[in-house]
């Protein structure tokens, strides 16, 4: 009989070197997933073991061409924890040395519980604000690309921290993308992402109520979705640096800051 996967060892593995601001290279092999379902598993472990508070989720890998190249038939999916969560304008300071990916995407607060299966037909129904968002991504691997999707979504899909910007209109969704220009210290890094880079922030979140029905999750009412980047990614660190992204008109701007050694 085939031994049940356990998914505790890896959860705290990757818990402990979060807490110590470490990397590692991969998930010892004896509790390294095999599957989306065993990393997910752990994901579940890993929340559990943090004692953080939920707060909501968040999506990756959504673009399609990321999926195409992924071989994913949706977004990975992770999740927030309120103790992560920063407001606009502050100094958020990671724990690790590592490159942090800055990612400006739009989030959703919703306003109802979604029981598994019980999505309205129109998305936004559910939905009581949008926002525009960074969401900081540092994974506790040293390369979270080559350590495979299970062991990815095991660490949560990278989340680090977010920032949850301004309330927009969300039929200005398209506009803030493509008028987005986004900076480091003042100089121009990245501007919104088009063609099959681009990510539909509403598809996204019937992509998450897919994967909440396939796991039996119930969405909670006040749960923040922030649905992936929607502009450039870029990298910035070690050290401090002011981020910001301007559009229509306003901006929306965080201090991230990361040990030098």
């Amino acid at each position: 009989m085939a031994q049940t996967f356990d998914p505790n060892a890896a959860a705290s593995l990757l818990v402990q070197a979060g807490r110590a601001g470490r990397q590692l290279t991969e998930l010892p092999a004896d509790v390294r997933p095999g599957t989306l379902a065993q990393g997910y598993a752990i994901q579940a472990a890993y929340a559990q073991a943090s004692g953080e508070t939920p707060k909501g989720w968040k999506l990756g890998v959504g673009s399609v061409a990321a999926m195409a190249a992924g071989n994913l038939e949706r977004p990975l999916v992770g999740r927030l924890f309120a103790e992560r969560f920063h407001p606009p304008g502050s100094t958020v300071q990671l724990p690790c040395a590592a490159p942090v990916t800055v990612e400006f995407e739009i989030a959703f607060v919703l306003g109802r519980d979604v029981a598994p299966g019980t999505a309205p037909a129109d998305a936004m129904r559910a939905v009581a604000s949008t926002h525009v968002a960074f969401e900081l991504v540092q994974s506790r691997f040293v390369d979270r690309r080559s350590v495979g999707w299970p062991s990815f979504v095991g660490d949560n899909v990278g989340f680090g921290a977010h920032i949850l910007g301004e309330r927009i209109d969300p039929a200005h969704i398209g506009r803030v993308v493509k008028t987005v220009e986004e900076q480091v210290d003042g100089l121009t890094v990245g501007r919104g992402l088009g063609g099959e880079d681009a990510i539909d922030p509403v598809q996204a979140l019937r992509f998450l109520f897919e994967h909440a029905t396939n796991h039996g999750i119930t969405l909670k009412r006040d749960d923040v979705v922030t649905t992936g980047a929607v502009a450039k990614p870029f990298d910035v660190g070690p050290g401090s640096v002011e981020v910001a992204a301007l559009y229509l008109g306003g901006a929306l701007k965080v201090r991230v800051a990361t040990p030098t050694a």
